[in-house]
């Protein structure tokens, strides 16, 4: 059976020093792939773009830099205000920097952690079942 944990956050797209724009990220964790999380980014009720990257950059981000190439994550706030997180995604053409508050983001990771234990994954992945996929061509 597969357990999953879901949850949107509401983020800060950061456009310049003090410009942010709104932006909802729908958090999605499954027992069934177990490093991995997937945040879709919805605007207008629609899904404008997927990533996938390691639950592990998340929760090394939440006290610490974490993360080298297309994901980065960090801690970070103002003096006085919530401590927040950082997310960095970029691609060949572009980079794009989103904040989400940390407290958000760690009760949402706690569910995963419920779900399966930081440094447990290996049990929880079905190699000959994403093998099979692989080789079918359903990745």
């Amino acid at each position: 059976m597969v357990s999953t944990a879901k949850r949107t956050l509401e983020m800060q797209l950061l456009l310049g020093p003090d410009e942010t724009v709104p932006v909802a990220g729908r958090f999605s964790y499954r027992s069934d792939r177990p490093y991995e999380v997937e945040v879709a980014f919805i605007s207008r009720g629609e899904t404008v773009a997927t990533w996938l990257f390691a639950r592990d950059l998340l929760l090394g981000g939440l006290c610490d830099a974490a993360g080298e190439g297309d994901v980065r994550v960090w801690p970070a706030g103002r003096p006085g205000g919530p401590r927040r997180v950082h997310i960095e995604l970029a691609t060949d053409d572009s980079i794009c920097e989103l904040s989400v508050r940390a407290a958000e983001l760690t009760a949402w990771l706690e569910q995963t952690a419920a779900i399966v234990p930081p440094g447990h994954e290996h049990r929880y992945l079905d190699m000959d079942a994403h093998l099979a996929r692989l080789l079918a061509g359903k990745c």
